[in-house]
């Protein structure tokens, strides 16, 4: 799908059947997947009272995590593009970060209309009046893209995290769950239109990447074991 007009790309990608049949088939097969290999979160706290009757348990439940069935297309030259993007808007990010008057600027006119970024303010003023000497920064990011279908398709950022990396765990999965369904059913009667083929589902390192991050920002403050 690289170099592709918007209405080629949307014509490839997969398209689901409306027969309830065919999904359920698929839906069970996924449910029973994600348990064996770990796909699970917490499931969400309910305030009913026949879900407190119900006991203990319900508060430690494991849920499936919602995924597609199918994995959802980007063309593969703008999948090269933001991956060769990333290690420039980590430099940028981090060079953000270390802008003290930027940051007051910015953050500090937000009040208490942003409770999160308040408290996360207010550490970063709290860490700079002690004068804590920082050996390294580990930065873990997440860059998130929409695919814009204007007159080629494009891959536009909606979101860049500096904080959020509980997901990887799961994100690093679901390459593998695509894999197994296409070499189990290859989609059939799952998908009315689309393909998918093995090599358009690329790796997934996100889990062993973050973990090194981790491993070599806990080496630089003198610990390393």
């Amino acid at each position: 799908m690289e170099g592709i007009a918007t209405s080629e790309f949307l014509a490839q990608r997969p398209q689901y059947s409306q027969d309830t049949r065919e999904l359920q088939r698929y839906v069970e097969l996924a449910v029973d997947w994600e348990a064996m290999h770990g796909l699970l979160f917490r499931a969400p706290a309910s305030d009913s009272a026949a879900d407190s009757a119900a006991g203990s348990w319900q508060q430690t439940a494991l849920v499936p995590a919602p995924i597609t069935l199918a994995p959802s297309p980007i063309p593969r030259s703008s999948f090269d593009r933001v991956i060769a993007l990333q290690p420039t808007l980590n430099t940028l990010f981090d060079r953000i970060s270390r802008d003290h008057d930027f940051l007051v600027s910015t953050l500090q006119s937000l009040g208490t209309a942003d409770e999160f970024t308040t408290r996360v303010f207010a550490m970063y003023m709290r860490q700079r009046s002690q004068g804590a000497e920082k050996p390294g920064v580990v930065g873990i990011h997440r860059s998130d893209y929409l695919v814009h279908a204007g007159a080629e398709p494009q891959a536009k950022q909606v979101e860049f995290n500096t904080i959020a990396a509980s997901f990887a765990s799961l994100s690093s999965v679901v390459g593998d769950f695509h894999r197994y369904m296409l070499e189990r059913t290859g989609y059939a009667g799952l998908l009315k239109a689309g393909r998918v083929t093995s090599d358009q589902l690329p790796r997934n390192e996100s889990l062993t990447s973050i973990g090194d991050g981790i491993a070599a920002g806990f080496e630089l403050y003198g610990q390393p074991e």
